[in-house]
């Protein structure tokens, strides 16, 4: 009997930690995430969980442990595997453009692939989009550049039950196109390899707001 050989990973950190005067961001990040995979980042608000995944997308510098993808560790070529498809407060899409206006701009910008299940939809306002939609708009645009990975923030943001079971489905359906998928979350998924964060930051959330137990 044979067995098949994990699958070599594709993104991998080790201790991957950010510190500032105030104290931890987040702090001992470890993860191995093979293509075609989706891995979530787990946490409540104040885990820094936004910029963990600006870290592990080459866009944020961290004062300790390693980060590779694909086998690069610059952080100029790791900008360049990596595609962000949302990040709270600091990628996210423009609500007065079309979704044909946000396909178009991507190709300008280089991106080699297409996203033909948005074309019906060309002319809806980003900004009227229901929640889900938006998400999933979001990852179509960052899978169009055909990367090695693709990270999003806040996939159950303002989501209920349902449409977070959507959500994770429709990450696994890209992954399963190929690139590796890294998203954040309150509630970790089910089925779905979690890395719990603790908080580390004051919280913001009102308070008994949903937080991660691990």
């Amino acid at each position: 009997m044979t067995h098949e050989a994990p699958a070599e990973p594709v993104l991998r950190a080790a201790g991957l930690s950010l510190r500032t005067k105030r104290g931890p961001v987040f702090d001992d990040l470890t993860l191995d995430v093979p293509a075609g995979s989706v891995a979530a980042l787990c946490g409540p608000a104040g885990s820094g969980r936004s910029m963990a995944l600006l870290a592990l997308a080459g866009r944020a510098a961290t004062t300790g442990g390693e980060l590779a993808v694909a086998g690069a560790t610059a952080l100029g070529v790791i900008r360049r595997l990596v595609s962000v498809a949302r990040i709270g407060g600091a990628v996210e899409l423009e609500p007065d453009l079309t979704v044909g206006d946000l396909v178009r701009e991507r190709r300008l910008l280089g991106a080699r692939g297409d996203a033909p299940e948005w074309k019906a939809r060309s002319g809806e306002l980003v900004g009227d989009l229901p929640d889900l939609d938006a998400l999933l708009l979001a990852v179509a645009l960052a899978a169009m550049d055909r990367p090695a990975v693709i990270v999003v923030d806040d996939v159950d943001l303002r989501l209920d039950d349902a449409d977070r079971a959507a959500a994770w489905a429709a990450l696994d359906a890209v992954a399963a196109e190929g690139p590796a998928v890294v998203a954040s979350a309150v509630q970790p998924p089910a089925g779905a390899a979690v890395t719990m964060l603790a908080r580390t930051m004051p919280s913001r959330t009102v308070p008994g707001g949903p937080t991660c137990a691990s």
